[in-house]
């Protein structure tokens, strides 16, 4: 399958999302001068039927077709596809394929960059051969079969492609790392924050449920001041009463991390997985590569606990669980809601 994980700040300029199938998907994003539509796929291997790679490319052909004509196309990816050094080749794969020959699958993604005026950026820069290949295979045999394609007319936005071994994706590829030069469009700075949730289940206990409802009682203002206040004004004045005293006789729930449980076992277990990675990297022995296995197997393994989130939910403004009408006047609701807390 293929995806996009989009972080932070960046989740804020996605324009649209479509997934196309299993092989394919499809991302915009916002961009200051250019917007950016990026195709992310997976190409049928070299020993898939020739109709199935006849229909990937047709597809291919059709997504990036539907991509807005100004946009930044890229194309990124699993291409399954071996690209050489040909001199005839030159304008779209450069001089630096971690290969001397194009396979097959090579000529088919040459044949689709030339027809749409692309670049296969991955093989344009000078790297050590470590930095180019992209996939070990099950016979520790190394090769750059994932590739990055941009449009010709703004072939030099991208100005680095290169595969980072370092990277403990679990995966038997590597991961490969496109630097683009582009602006981005400017994104709203302002943060939202979660609000805090209170634990409502202390109410169930009689003292902290008459404790609520005295210091309610206390907080909210006069019937007569309500009564000549907008309705807005009203709510405000409510709104502040029930979190005064909500947070001073219920409290908050405690935050709980998502991930709580990736805990310092799991953190060691991990750390040490990654030690005998980079050890089958650098020394590529029989020992070496089962050592990883079989860390790799430990890690995988079911930890047998799960993080618990926090409970809680806002305080509802109902009285005897029914929504406030809209002919019941907001100070009558208001101490009644005083009188009705459970306990």
């Amino acid at each position: 399958g293929t995806a996009f994980i989009v972080l932070g700040e960046m989740s804020k300029r996605v324009i649209g999302w479509w997934p196309v199938n299993d092989r394919m998907c499809r991302l915009r994003i916002k961009g200051r001068f250019f917007n950016l539509s990026i195709i992310n796929v997976h190409s049928p291997h070299m020993g898939s039927d020739a109709d199935d790679k006849d229909a990937f490319y047709e597809l291919l052909d059709r997504e990036y077709r539907k991509c807005p004509k100004h946009d930044v196309k890229i194309v990124i990816g699993d291409l399954n596809a071996q690209v050489g050094q040909e001199e005839e080749f030159r304008p779209v794969i450069g001089r630096f394929s971690a290969h001397q020959q194009t396979n097959e699958n090579g000529l088919r993604l040459i044949d689709f960059a030339t027809s749409r005026n692309m670049a296969i950026r991955s093989t344009f820069f000078q790297h050590t051969s470590l930095y180019k290949y992209t996939w070990r295979s099950p016979n520790d045999t190394e090769t750059q079969i994932d590739h990055v394609l941009i449009d010709g007319r703004h072939f030099s936005d991208i100005i680095d492609v290169r595969t980072y071994r370092g990277a403990d994706i679990d995966l038997d590829h590597y991961l490969v790392v496109a630097k683009l030069r582009q602006r981005l469009s400017e994104v709203n700075k302002i943060q939202y924050r979660r609000p805090q949730r209170y634990k409502l289940e202390r109410l169930k206990d009689h003292e902290v449920a008459t404790q609520y409802a005295r210091e309610l009682e206390a907080a909210l203002p006069d019937e007569g001041e309500l009564a000549e206040a907008p309705l807005e004004a009203c709510w405000s004045h409510m709104e502040a009463a029930i979190n005064a005293a909500a947070s001073s006789a219920i409290g908050y729930v405690d935050r709980v991390r998502r991930n709580g449980w990736f805990d310092e076992e799991c953190q060691a277990i991990w750390d040490e997985k990654k030690a005998a990675r980079d050890k089958w990297l650098l020394h590529n022995t029989r020992g070496n590569k089962e050592s990883y296995k079989q860390l790799r197997r430990q890690q995988e393994a079911p930890p047998g606990r799960v993080g618990v989130p926090g409970h809680g939910t806002a305080v509802s403004l109902q009285r005897n669980a029914q929504v406030l009408q809209e002919t019941q006047s907001i100070p009558d609701w208001l101490h009644a809601a005083s009188r009705n807390v459970p306990g």
